[in-house]
C-alpha cells in the first residue's frame, strides 16, 4: 500500500513546510482505522461523497472512487500540481520537487 510508504519520508515534506494529509472515500471511522494500522504520522479525511476528491480533479476516470496521487496547494490555496500517480508513496522527491516548486513561485 502506498500510504504504508510515505511515513518513512515524511519527514522530506515537512521539512519544506508542507502539511501532509490523505483523502479517502473511506467512512470515517474506517479512514481512522486504517491512520492507526499504518501507524500514519498524518491524518486521512473521510470524503465519502467525493466533494473533495472532485474539487481537487481526483477522481478515478470512469469509476465512483478518488484516483492515487497528489495535490500540492500553495500558501495562498491554488492548486500548484496535481498528479494521479499510483506510486505515488515510492516518488515521494518528486512530491518534495512540487513543493519546491511552489514555494518559489509563490
Amino acid at each position: 500500500m502506498q500510504l504504508g510508504r510515505l511515513p518513512s519520508r515524511i519527514g522530506e515534506l515537512t521539512a519544506e513546510g508542507a502539511a501532509v494529509l490523505a483523502i479517502s472515500i473511506d467512512t470515517p471511522e474506517a479512514a481512522a482505522r486504517l491512520t492507526r494500522d499504518l501507524s500514519l504520522p498524518f491524518p486521512i479525511l473521510s470524503d465519502p461523497r467525493m466533494e473533495a476528491i472532485r474539487a481537487f480533479g481526483m477522481k478515478g476516470e470512469g469509476m465512483d472512487m478518488a484516483d492515487m496521487g497528489y495535490v500540492v496547494v500553495d500558501r495562498q490555496g491554488r492548486i500548484r500540481t496535481r498528479q494521479v500517480d499510483r506510486r505515488f508513496g515510492e516518488n515521494v522527491g518528486m512530491i518534495v520537487r512540487a513543493v519546491r516548486d511552489a514555494k518559489r513561485d509563490a
